[in-house]
């Protein structure tokens, strides 16, 4: 399944503007540059374990849950990249060979 956006950026941005919280407060309270909010909601940063773990204290969103949204994105991205070249140049083991 190809995912066009960030599902953790998008859940982070959605639960910020049900909230009513300003990501310039949000990053004010969890101590991170504002740039790091902006990059994430604008695709050009993901949401690390760092800023999982801080979303969890602030809002209670678990990090796990955040960083796993995270993962399933970057591997859509690097399958629908990079996926065909990949298996144009790997060549699987051949598991009868290997002693």
């Amino acid at each position: 399944m190809k995912l066009q956006t960030n599902p953790a950026a998008g859940l982070l941005q959605d639960e910020l503007e049900v909230r009513e919280i300003a990501a310039a407060k949000a990053a004010r309270d969890m101590s991170i540059p504002r740039s790091r909010l902006s990059d994430i909601f604008a695709g050009r940063k993901g949401v690390s374990a760092d800023t999982a773990l801080r979303f969890q204290r602030y809002l209670g969103i678990p990090a796990e849950l955040l960083v796993k949204l995270q993962a399933e994105f970057d591997l859509s991205r690097a399958l629908d990249e990079k996926g065909a070249a990949i298996q144009r140049q790997v060549k699987p083991v051949d598991e009868k060979a290997v002693v």
